[in-house]
């Protein structure tokens, strides 16, 4: 058959490049600006958003004070909160030293570091609530649709996972007032090559967050987090309203937790 000068020319349109900064990105290619803002370029502008969501929550109730500060070694500021209203010595140097890995791999940890925010300008340990992946991570895939979903080669270690669902935090006889879908790291894959190491999921970038837990016995201080049980899952899924009276939680208490943004996966040297 021959071809008319008359036959219909496809032309294929890409999407405009960016420009930021002197650097041009493709249409659709993913770029940071910095350790806190990741940006995606679509057709010749760019959107951004935050890789450090919590900065922009001022924490709220027993919190006094709050600041921003930095931490040695890590990208997103922590919010900082005076106990009480102190006037620190004037030569008093900020000491905060990075927070330490979660103490589990799977269920509910803690996690450590020292910090002098007081009024003798002390080092103190501080702790904080972590978990990297409940024990019994749920599948990527709802049950509801796994019949009818294929998950490709290649993603089945996913990075990081983020909650479905509502979830409240929980320890010990506490619950968390606000319900949240906070974000996981993927379960560790097996090595698909003989002999190989598997592939380990953990946190990338993370912060730390101020929460307000209801809790059935007045404990105060420390002292409250010795309640928290390595390894029980610190998410409980939302099954029905909560009555916080009708529950008898009563005692307000603010603890830190550790809030994922982003993990990555490695091959293991294990």
């Amino acid at each position: 058959m021959q071809c008319s000068r008359y036959d219909l020319q496809i032309t294929i349109v890409k999407g405009l490049p960016c420009t930021v900064y002197n650097k041009t990105y493709d249409n659709g290619e993913t770029f940071r600006l910095d350790c806190r803002t990741q940006c995606t370029c679509q057709n010749g502008t760019y959107a951004c958003a935050s890789l450090c969501p919590q900065e922009n929550i001022s924490p709220q109730g027993l919190c006094r004070h709050p600041r921003l500060v930095e931490v040695p070694g890590q990208c997103c500021r922590e919010w900082m909160c005076d106990n009480v209203n102190m006037e620190r010595p004037p030569n008093c140097e900020a000491l905060v030293t990075p927070w330490a890995e979660c103490s589990s791999q799977c269920g509910l940890g803690l996690s450590r570091r020292m910090s002098n925010a007081n009024e003798a300008c002390k080092p103190n340990n501080e702790t904080r609530l972590c978990q990297i992946r409940p024990c019994h991570s749920p599948p990527l895939v709802n049950a509801k649709y796994a019949r009818h979903h294929h998950i490709r080669k290649g993603h089945e270690c996913k990075a990081t996972i983020k909650s479905t669902t509502p979830v409240r935090l929980k320890f010990g006889d506490c619950r968390s007032r606000k319900t949240f879908h906070p974000k996981r790291c993927g379960a560790a894959c097996p090595s698909s090559g003989s002999g190989g190491s598997g592939i380990v999921c953990a946190p990338e970038l993370s912060t730390t967050v101020k929460v307000e837990f209801l809790c059935r016995s007045p404990v105060e201080g420390h002292d409250r987090l010795d309640g928290a049980v390595p390894g029980d899952d610190l998410w409980e899924p939302v099954h029905r309203p909560f009555s916080a009276t009708a529950d008898d939680y009563v005692h307000s208490v603010y603890v830190d937790v550790e809030w994922i943004v982003k993990c990555t996966c490695r091959r293991s040297t294990d």
